[in-house]
């Protein structure tokens, strides 16, 4: 426990009541936790009843000493300018005061009035001296004031300053205490914080988007742009609504909105950011879809969120009609080919019946042709539904599929077609699953219909070999047929064009090369030796 004891002497004595309490105040902070006692008074500062202001000349008990020696050295110390003085002007101050007005003594800081070290106006315009004798009156009059007040060094520089004035009684004369701080790194901050209020402000305001600031309780701020999207009138009645209380009781998912809400509040101020779209009503009761991202920041010391709502409104039409489009599309699709196939299926018949009735060898000739291409046209069917299958669908139904048998599967169905080709796998493919979907197969059976259909040699060959990769598998098909020219391999899968007319590609190479990169692959074209060609496939293997 510390214990302060205030002594008297009151023929010779002055205590200074206002500088006690403030030093035993400092003395407080500096024991925390601890309990202090004042018993009777404490002597603080001593001097002669003819004290000479300007002489600084005190007096103290040989027992007061130690005391005293404490009491100055807070006094000295302070990180504040503290000055004492009356309606005459200052009479004692501290080390960091004379350091504060660039002065060269206390014996210097003893010759000027508060009004002294000051500007002749201050920012608002006011007269300095005007300002500071009104200040002062009126903590003469009621105790204390505090305020802050525009300094000057004896060398000309201006400082923002905040100033407490505290009176108190000098031998039943009363005196002020001041207390001085210099507050230029405080409004510098200030500053700058005003500066970035204002260009974050004027950025809010002048984005087209409705941008909202909120908590988890609720909106608190919004822009001119939000008032305009919801119909609101003001930013008061804006911020009386909640995110929930502007969406409807459920989401098109089925989901509570306000559980929603509150789940994605949450996790952007987990995360720092949440994006995700939603259904809006408005207090007029209509609604809109919106793209809705919110961001976590810093707002005077707390964490709040920046919530950007975007209207999709259009961009939900333009959506649903091109869903419209494509599935219209896929109902003529199906009935063209549908219908095709049934008239090339009834003219194959009749070609096939009149070459068996035929006796000519000639006309025999010119039905094989008939079929040929008949049957030619009903591959292209098959082959123009596999493109707007790919072509209609997402890679959202790309997952880990085995490769062995999507390319059994091919070579038994090649085999049986052209039972003249010889089709010969090499080794068996690897069981490790590839990133592919159900259509896999369509890209192998193209690839070795392509072989056997642009051969020129009288019995078509073609090897097939599989082999995995770190992260890859690759399969190579390899034919005996003429090869393909160095200035056709890019162009033969329709790179640069649509590939549908591209001399001798049809739509089947094309088709190869959109679902093998759609899997994240990649088709190659090397010459094979002594001739033929050699397309290379490499899928990538299936995340584990």
């Amino acid at each position: 426990m510390l214990v302060l004891e205030k002594k008297y002497d009151s023929e010779r004595t002055i205590y200074r009541d206002s500088l006690y309490q403030a030093l035993l105040a400092r003395i407080a902070r500096l024991w925390t936790g601890r309990t202090i006692q004042l018993l009777e008074c404490t002597f603080v500062y001593c001097v002669y009843h003819d004290y000479d202001y300007h002489s600084s000349r005190s007096y103290m008990s040989s027992n007061d000493k130690p005391n005293q020696s404490r009491y100055r050295a807070l006094f000295e110390n302070s990180r504040d300018a503290l000055l004492l003085f009356d309606r005459d002007g200052y009479f004692d101050c501290n080390t960091r005061a004379v350091e504060l007005f660039g002065l060269t003594s206390k014996e210097e800081a003893l010759t000027y009035a508060p009004w002294d070290l000051a500007p002749k106006t201050q920012p608002d315009g006011a007269n300095s001296k005007e300002v500071a004798q009104t200040h002062i009156e009126t903590a003469f009059q009621q105790g204390g004031a505090f305020f802050e007040y525009t300094h000057q060094t004896v060398g000309g520089t201006t400082f923002p300053a905040e100033v407490k004035l505290t009176r108190f009684e000098d031998d039943g004369r009363p005196v002020l205490h001041s207390l001085v701080r210099d507050i230029t790194e405080r409004k510098e901050r200030e500053r700058e914080l005003t500066e970035s209020e204002a260009k974050y402000r004027n950025l809010f305001e002048s984005t087209q988007d409705a941008l909202m600031l909120l908590d988890r309780q609720g909106f608190f701020d919004c822009n001119e742009q939000t008032l305009d999207l919801f119909r609101i009138e003001s930013i008061d009645t804006f911020a009386e609504y909640t995110p929930w209380d502007l969406a409807p009781p459920t989401q098109p998912d089925g989901r509570d909105s306000e559980e929603a809400a509150k789940e994605h509040i949450e996790t952007a101020f987990e995360t720092g950011t949440a994006l995700f779209e939603w259904v809006h009503r408005r207090p007029d009761g209509t609604e809109f879809p919106a793209e809705v991202k919110l961001s976590l920041f810093d707002h005077r010391g707390e964490p709040r969120l920046h919530a950007l709502v975007r209207n999709i409104s259009d961009r939900k039409a333009y959506e649903r009609q091109i869903r419209e489009q494509r599935d219209n599309l896929e109902i003529l699709n199906q009935v063209l080919r549908h219908d095709i196939r049934n008239d090339i299926q009834l003219i194959m018949a009749y070609a096939e019946l009149a070459a068996d009735q035929s006796g000519s060898d000639s006309i025999r000739e010119h039905l094989d042709i008939v079929l040929e291409n008949a049957e030619h046209a009903v591959e292209i069917t098959m082959t123009a539904r596999q493109m707007a299958k790919v072509m209609l669908s997402d890679t959202e139904n790309i997952a880990p599929t085995p490769l062995g048998p999507s390319l059994s599967s091919a070579v038994e169905e090649v085999q049986n077609t052209y039972p003249d080709a010889v089709v010969t796998p090499t080794a068996a493919a690897p069981e490790t699953p590839v990133q592919a979907n159900d259509m896999l197969e369509a890209v192998f059976r193209n690839l070795l219909k392509n072989a056997i259909q642009h051969n020129d040699k009288e019995v078509p060959e073609v090897d097939i070999s599989a082999r995995e990769r770190t992260d890859s598998v690759l399969v190579q098909i390899a034919d005996n047929g003429p090869g393909i020219p160095d200035t056709e391999k890019e162009t033969i899968f329709g790179k640069g064009e649509t590939g549908l007319d591209s001399s001798g590609t049809g739509l089947g190479l094309y088709l190869v090369k959109t679902l093998v990169e759609s899997y994240g692959g990649v088709i190659e074209i090397d010459d094979n030796e002594p001739a033929g060609a050699v397309f290379s496939v490499t899928v990538p293997k299936a995340d584990q």
